[in-house]
């Protein structure tokens, strides 16, 4: 059975969208940054490099579980909310609806290309400590109900680091002859949509509370580089400093 693609998606005009990037510059250009050296790592060169799908599979495990539990986890964040913040639920409710069956197009894609050969395989997986750490960041936040928290995070940094992974994944699973709408879905959205929660984000906001916003934003776009290199077998946990910078940290090597 094919899974239905859910493309009930809210379009906003390019001027709309660029208001709204002008108006929290102050977040957007971190994010914007960070993103962008990220873009630059190890892992989009593994993909860029793949001569079959099946070199996917180790990623496509871990992504079917990180697939699976962000809904999950949206939905936690919808279930909790209090009621001073309930003019928030739609927008919950829409983002935890439109991710609810993307995991099951990703089982259709990996089942009917050979990838998997059932249900199974798909239980087996133990996440990577990486994948399970950028999840729990969101369930962290969905606990603490920190609606700016979660919307720099989740919306802003790792979903702009999902538009930029998709949008390398994509056209590469096209050229090897396996393209599906699982990762097209995800295109299509494009990055500008991680700049729409910024118009649910408090306006008055102080010096000190645009740090800590700043800061947790580059948290989830450090952890989601650390998870997609532990899918590819390599330690990669990029710092940032509070413009978007790299930073560089004394390293320890395992023998």
């Amino acid at each position: 059975m094919t899974t239905e693609v859910y493309t009930g998606y809210r379009h906003i005009s390019d001027q709309v969208l660029q208001e709204l990037a002008d108006r929290h510059r102050w977040i957007v250009e971190p994010i914007f940054r960070a993103s962008s050296y990220v873009r630059k790592m190890p892992f989009f060169e593994f993909v860029q490099g793949m001569r079959s799908h099946h070199d996917f599979k180790p990623a496509a495990l871990q992504l079917y579980h990180h697939s699976a539990t962000f809904p999950k986890v949206m939905g936690l964040m919808l279930g909790l909310t209090p009621m001073s913040e309930n003019h928030m639920m739609p927008f919950y409710a829409e983002h935890a609806f439109g991710e609810g069956p993307h995991h099951r197009m990703l089982f259709d894609w990996m089942l009917h290309n050979g990838v998997i050969l059932g249900e199974e395989e798909v239980r087996r997986v133990i996440p990577t400590v990486e994948t399970n750490a950028c999840v729990n960041l969101a369930y962290q936040m969905a606990i603490e109900q920190d609606r700016d928290k979660w919307l720099v995070a989740l919306n802003c940094g790792i979903e702009r680091c999902s538009n930029d992974f998709f949008k390398v994944v994509a056209p590469k699973m096209y050229e090897l002859g396996v393209g599906h709408a699982y990762f097209d879905v995800h295109v299509e959205a494009d990055e500008h949509h991680s700049i729409m929660g910024l118009d649910h984000i408090h306006t008055d906001l102080s010096a000190e509370r645009q740090r800590v916003l700043i800061a947790k934003a580059l948290e989830g776009i450090t952890l989601w580089a650390a998870m997609l290199h532990s899918w590819i077998g390599i330690t990669a946990v990029p710092a940032f400093d509070l413009d978007g910078m790299p930073i560089k940290r004394a390293t320890l090597t395992c023998h």
